[in-house]
């Protein structure tokens, strides 16, 4: 089976569905609530788990963490390494998403911000094929210790660099696939975010980053693939009618990383990811609405 290690955050996820998303002192009211398990580490754990890989997650939750545990290990997920925080409650999002699939997300870290470089295995790959994912939902220098030690095992390297914060060379330079969305890569870069595919792929095109490839996601519109030495390429996205779109961009990555664990090439790897991704945004929830292999893979999906 192909193997993952994520290293990332647990959370708490409290959704609340409205009409519109309220404005600034506005107060409205919610036509449901559902709460589940999140944290965009749990969530692409949970989203390469269910497509077949064999996962591993490394975190830290509250005392108040073993219905979530449970969980998690229900979908398959290794939770061996997900740690107890003393004095801190597992991480807490509230989510409000309006009728359009438009959300807002407020984030509490927790438990997430007491993760530290000696709570990661030793040994966070061991061929390869194993891939090592990471975001930023927890503290810089974890991500930072993780990536170069996969990076010096053998494994391959994948970065969701959400949300947006500096990334050091160095720690770059050990990414092979960076995942940003166009907002994120923007905000790398020091620029303005750019206009649709189009902005994207130029700013993708003339930007200077020491990572092996990027893989841009552009919600509705897709994807855009950058690999050394070659020119930017778009891959479209299914049209789907959207109800949520909270967790899309962790489904690509859990499927992304599913891919290049079987040794599928980049290309091919961030089509299924963009698939998946837009298969998900059909229903409400972010675990919730992920993906089954059967599901991606059957003649009907989108």
């Amino acid at each position: 089976m192909p193997s993952i290690t994520v290293v990332g955050s647990v959370n708490r996820d409290l959704v609340l569905t409205v009409q519109d998303l309220p404005r600034p002192g506005e107060t409205v009211l919610a036509e449901g609530f559902v709460e589940g398990v999140g944290g965009k580490g749990a969530n692409q754990a949970v989203a390469a788990a269910r497509l077949g890989s064999r996962v591993r997650l490394v975190a830290r939750v509250g005392a108040d963490a073993e219905p979530i545990l449970r969980a998690l290990a229900a979908e398959g997920v290794d939770v061996a390494a997900v740690l107890p925080a003393e004095d801190a409650s597992t991480g807490i999002a509230s989510v409000v998403v309006d009728r359009a699939g438009e959300n807002t997300i407020v984030v509490n870290p927790g438990a997430n911000a007491a993760l530290a470089i000696a709570d990661l295995p030793e040994q966070l790959a061991s061929a390869a094929s194993d891939v090592l994912l990471l975001q930023h939902e927890i503290a810089p220098e974890v991500v930072a210790a993780a990536a170069l030690r996969a990076r010096q095992q053998g494994g391959t390297v994948v970065l969701n660099p959400a949300p947006a914060r500096p990334v050091a060379r160095e720690v770059l330079a050990a990414v092979d696939v960076l995942v940003p969305n166009l907002g994120e890569l923007a905000s790398l870069l020091g620029v303005e975010r750019p206009t649709g595919p189009d902005g994207a792929r130029e700013l993708l095109e003339n930007a200077e980053l020491p990572c092996g490839a990027v893989v841009v996601t552009l919600g509705a519109d897709g994807a855009l693939v950058k690999q050394p030495g070659r020119p930017a390429v778009h891959l479209p996205a299914p049209e789907v009618e959207a109800v949520d779109t909270v967790g899309a961009g962790d489904t690509f990555c859990g499927a992304l990383a599913d891919s290049l664990a079987r040794g599928t090439d980049l290309l091919a790897a961030a089509e299924r990811a963009v698939r998946a991704a837009s298969l998900a945004v059909t229903g409400l929830g972010a675990q919730s609405s992920m993906p089954y292999a059967a599901q991606l893979d059957s003649p009907t999906a989108p």
